[in-house]
């Protein structure tokens, strides 16, 4: 038997580039409908009919099936590792598994419910497939900062003249809005996730940390004239946070910054902060301060969710069905409607069950770490929080950005491969 020939099979340079090119061009264009998308659903936030919401969710779910058929012919790692951050997919299988066993009290709710849930996991998704390089990340953060300033400058423009019309044109029902938001916790929830990445820019981003301050500065003005009193709190500490982690940073020489700068940046951004106050004062959120208790009816509420997360602990009583239940556990009443816990945490638990908060509340309370390891993303730890006294996760417009920066937090845990790794040659 004569042996055969050795040969060589190398890739072709030509296919390679090829390959590259197209997914290059591909991930920029989900890149761009993605970030249109979380866009479309904060600037339709008013919204009371469906269709918004349902545009963003047919969407989401389109770019997921694009991502995924283009994922398995790339045969490149497209999401973070590990085990954790696949808990986030299970979170909108729980109200499925509430549907089958027929452990929900609602039906239609716990479906609209597994919609929202499964289009935050999309977002989850895209995210990591779009920021897997140091780069991408930049400039999604980049992108994601620049639309929170346009909403600041909107509200700080509009405080005093929009008569309670949303952008000068649609009649909102209300004397004061915040933006494209109707509730000021809302839109300070949304300024919170972005506040940390203009801070740590001012601290960190040399000759451009001027610019980082100058918005750091609108967006904390913006969180002022809101009133909200948590999101007051938390975008003061999420200055403080920033500030010492940035001086740590420099005195570990981790900054191509001089101290001097970094602390002129600093100084800069309460500055422009109180100029923008101007425009909407203090004499709310001061008022605001000095209410005696400030979990009125609130307490009620959560200890309400407590008591229905105590009766049903494993199954709950349905996914976004807390409004209809909550009426059987209600501590007072005070003529009010009811329609979240202003605790999420508390309402997981009480329509899901624990393993349900267990699902959403893992993820989360994981990448804390990462969040301060990477400053820019502390603003998600202030929306974790403030989820404690209000309700972020239900409103689209918010959480999806939360769910946008858990992604790319998770993909800061190790570097990215290559995108198209060239065949090794065999013989």
């Amino acid at each position: 038997m004569t042996p055969l020939a050795n040969t060589t099979i190398s890739a072709n340079p030509a296919a390679v580039r090829m390959v590259h090119s197209r997914f290059e061009k591909l991930t920029i264009l989900v890149s761009l409908l993605l970030f249109l998308l979380l866009v479309f659903t904060t600037a339709t936030v008013w919204v009371r009919q469906a269709w918004a919401l349902q545009i963003f969710q047919i969407g989401i779910f389109t770019l997921v099936a694009v991502r995924l058929v283009a994922g398995f012919f790339s045969k490149r790692r497209e999401i973070a590792p590990g085990i954790i951050p696949l808990f986030v997919y299970l979170i909108p299988i729980w109200g499925v598994i509430q549907i089958i066993f027929h452990t929900t009290t609602s039906s239609f709710d716990t479906r609209e419910a597994v919609l929202r849930w499964g289009s935050l996991a999309g977002v989850f998704y895209l995210t990591q497939t779009v920021t897997y390089s140091r780069a991408s990340r930049q400039r999604f953060l980049a992108a994601m900062l620049g639309f929170a300033i346009v909403m600041a400058v909107i509200f700080l423009v509009q405080f005093n003249t929009s008569d309670g019309r949303i952008l000068w044109v649609f009649p909102s029902g209300f004397s004061t809005i915040f933006a494209t938001f109707q509730n000021k916790n809302n839109y300070v929830q949304f300024v919170e996730i972005s506040l940390p990445i203009a801070l740590w820019g001012a601290v960190c981003a040399g000759w451009r940390s001027w610019w980082y301050a100058i918005a750091a500065g609108v967006l904390y003005a913006s969180a002022i004239g809101a009133a909200s009193r948590a999101g007051f709190v938390l975008c003061t500490a999420e200055l403080l946070m920033v500030a010492i982690l940035g001086v740590v940073r420099l005195r570990q020489n981790r900054i191509n910054l001089t101290f001097r700068a970094a602390v002129l940046t600093l100084v800069l951004v309460p500055v422009v902060a109180g100029s923008f106050t101007f425009a909407v004062g203090w004499d709310k959120i001061l008022a605001r301060l000095k209410q005696e208790d400030p979990f009125f009816i609130r307490r009620e509420y959560f200890l309400g969710a407590v008591e229905m997360a105590r009766h049903r602990p494993l199954t709950g009583y349905g996914l976004d069905t807390f409004e209809q239940v909550y009426q059987r556990f209600a501590i007072r009443d005070y003529g009010l409607y009811a329609n979240h816990a202003h605790n999420d945490w508390a309402e997981f638990a009480a329509d899901g069950g624990i393993p349900f908060l267990l699902l959403v509340a893992i993820p989360f309370f994981a990448a804390v770490p990462a969040a301060f390891r990477n400053p820019w993303g502390l603003g998600l730890v202030a929306t974790m929080l403030n989820a404690g006294v209000d309700f972020p996760f239900p409103r689209p417009a918010v959480s999806s950005w939360m769910f946008a920066m858990l992604a790319v937090l998770y993909m800061t845990r190790e570097p990215r491969k290559a995108l198209v790794r060239p065949l090794k040659a065999k013989t």
